[in-house]
């Protein structure tokens, strides 16, 4: 995904910059009371064989955060995939380390359902691990929509934020990668 990221803007601004750890360069997202991402325009098909894959690590999660109330919905680290739609903002698919949510357990934003999120992984237990994650798009927007089949992806971004928290958080991503099976 080489295309030009820009800012989506949300509460404050988090902090994205290009670190190195021996040979490998990725983004470090660290958010002071802040709600910020970054995000890339496309114009994808969402084939059944499009697969989405990345790395990620967080210093912790946001103390006091939680999944389900809008005053303190912060994620250390979070991906999402924007479909278009005829009318309305897109739905989008979120990939999230949530802070109590099972892993493996779904949800909606708290302030929109077209906005919804798959727990990838959950609490401290793992921060200050790079984990690795492969996901079939056409799937998980049909867990998630119900839809036949998923429209035009449009975005690919991601956030880290701590606005509602008023904590600071830090998450790491690498290797962002969209792909045919």
């Amino acid at each position: 995904l080489a295309q030009k990221w820009e800012p989506v803007k949300f509460e404050g601004r988090t902090r994205y910059v290009i670190r190195t750890e021996g040979k490998n360069h990725f983004l470090t997202a660290q958010a002071d009371k802040a709600a910020s991402g970054l995000a890339v325009k496309l114009e994808r098909q969402a084939s059944p064989n499009l697969v989405f894959s990345w790395k990620w690590k967080i210093d912790q999660i946001p103390p006091g955060g939680s999944d389900d109330t809008k005053t303190t919905f912060d994620h250390t680290a979070r991906i999402f995939v924007a479909f278009d739609t005829f009318i309305g903002p897109p739905r989008t698919v979120n990939y999230v380390w949530g802070n109590v949510a099972r892993a493996g357990s779904t949800f909606e934003h708290p302030s929109s359902g077209r906005a919804r999120f798959i727990v990838l992984e959950s609490g401290n237990a793992q921060a200050g691990k790079w984990l690795s994650h492969t996901r079939d798009l056409a799937a998980d927007y049909k867990r998630l929509f119900g839809d036949d089949d998923p429209p035009n992806i449009v975005a690919i971004g991601l956030m880290t934020d701590s606005d509602g928290t008023q904590t600071t958080v830090t998450g790491c991503y690498d290797d962002l990668l969209l792909r045919r099976k």
